[in-house]
């Protein structure tokens, strides 16, 4: 699996072929399905192929050497991954699908597709059939208005605004008030041109414009065009800027460092996200990667769970080191957690047929109240305006303030989580007081 995730970053090819978790084998019926439109194939198959599928392919796979008991019966779970080639018309269509069948009872719950844009795209789809959609991979800074009208969508994954730009723009002003006392920071932005590149780059602009950063321009990067690391630097040289940022998917950020260090740039901080939270980025970048900024929830010195949960991973033969990654993995088992609870405490048994039965508005319900215990301690959902419980209209996402980190820095060969002075305090002015510092921010990189 090592080898085939490598090949399949270095030639952005992929070939997946997923079947049931549990080593392949059937499980035995009756069953609970979960139903998912996933990008297996396109250029959208790195982020399934590495963030998501790793988590829920090892977490069901311990699931089923037990079962979900419900009731009186013990269930196996079952994955019905329906391929969409990272098409929109094919995620929308696998998801209608889907729907009809958690409608027929024959498939249970809806976890979401692979990208932000996707997200975004089947939420109003779970809305209008009132199912809950348990995202993974995506943001929602752009979905949160909308979110009133999306009943059923719980949010996982820290994003953007939900705090990934507020940390990283007061770090970043911190650290060039020491470094380069009495000036101002300033950026340029790399964006991959779709909803992920466009949101990072306009909260961007808006939180760093808030700590004095100026930025003195932004680039698109065409999804496709792997020129597109080599624009960016040398747009990016041209402007002065001693921060790159570079908000776009791994096609384009692997390389990132890799040009800029061919091309001679050396800003002090370069900030890549996704791409550079996955561990094989070390060994793609082979030292280009020492300093490098990225989004990171935690690592191995976090916590005494985050450690048994990271060599829970590097140990699967199906995941090992290379493939971990520290900004969506501890928040994607966290949401199995929540996921695999919500399931036995909502589930009902048939009593003539003994298959499993889920109520969506006991779930959804279920999720909005409740009070969690996972890999990142108490978890719990919230509105927007961090409202708990969450209203009784309007989808919800993962408290901010549930997260044990935001930012990582490539130090010595690990990504240490780094983060402002007092970050993580009580008096912390964003209130990320689960927050873990594991080293001081390196700058100039």
């Amino acid at each position: 699996m090592k080898n085939k995730i490598l090949l399949l970053l270095v030639a952005t090819v992929v070939a997946v072929s997923l079947g049931l978790v549990g080593g392949g084998c059937e499980p035995a019926a009756p069953t609970i399905v979960i139903g998912m439109s996933r990008s297996e194939t396109g250029p959208l198959a790195q982020i399934h192929e590495l963030a998501f599928l790793p988590v829920y392919d090892t977490y069901l796979e311990e699931v089923n050497t037990t079962g979900l008991t419900v009731g009186a019966e013990n269930y196996q779970v079952e994955v019905d991954v329906r391929n969409d080639g990272s098409v929109m018309a094919n995620m929308l269509s696998n998801t209608a699908a889907i729907l009809n069948d958690i409608a027929a009872g024959d498939v249970h719950f809806l976890f979401g597709p692979t990208c932000t844009a996707f997200l975004e795209g089947q939420a109003p789809l779970a809305a209008n059939a009132s199912v809950v959609q348990m995202t993974v991979e995506g943001g929602a800074t752009t979905l949160i208005p909308k979110l009133n009208d999306y009943d059923y969508s719980f949010i996982n994954l820290s994003f953007s605004d939900w705090y990934q730009i507020p940390v990283l723009a007061k770090l970043l002003a911190e650290a060039q008030s020491v470094a380069h006392p009495g000036t101002n920071a300033t950026a340029y932005i790399g964006y991959q041109n779709d909803a992920h590149g466009l949101e990072y780059e306009g909260v961007a602009k808006t939180y760093f414009a808030n700590e004095g950063i100026i930025v003195k321009g932004s680039f698109p990067m065409d999804s496709g065009d792997l020129t597109a690391n080599t624009e960016l630097i040398k747009a990016a040289n041209q402007s002065g800027a001693n921060v790159l940022c570079a908000f776009a998917y791994p096609e384009h950020t692997f390389g990132t460092a890799l040009v800029a260090a061919g091309l001679n740039y050396t800003p002090d901080a370069i900030v890549i996200g996704p791409g550079a939270n996955f561990n094989v980025y070390s060994i793609i970048n082979n030292g280009t990667e020492e300093g490098v900024t990225c989004f990171a929830v935690a690592n191995h010195d976090t916590s005494t769970a985050m450690d048994a949960l990271y060599n829970k991973l590097e140990a699967d033969p199906e995941v090992g080191w290379p493939n971990v990654d520290v900004w969506g993995h501890p928040l994607y088992w966290a949401a199995m957690q929540i996921w695999e609870e919500a399931a036995v405490a909502c589930g009902t048994v048939d009593p003539a047929t003994k298959e499993y039965v889920i109520n969506q508005d006991t779930y959804r319900n279920y999720l909005r109240n409740g009070n969690f215990t996972t890999v990142l301690g108490a978890t719990w959902y919230v509105d927007g305006s961090l409202t708990h419980p969450a209203p009784a209209t309007g989808g919800a996402l993962m408290n901010y303030k549930c997260h044990t980190g935001e930012i990582g820095q490539w130090q010595k060969g690990i990504i240490e989580i780094v983060g402002y002075a007092g970050i993580g305090n009580a008096t912390d002015p964003y209130g990320l007081t689960n927050y873990v510092v594991t080293a001081n921010y390196t700058f100039p990189k």
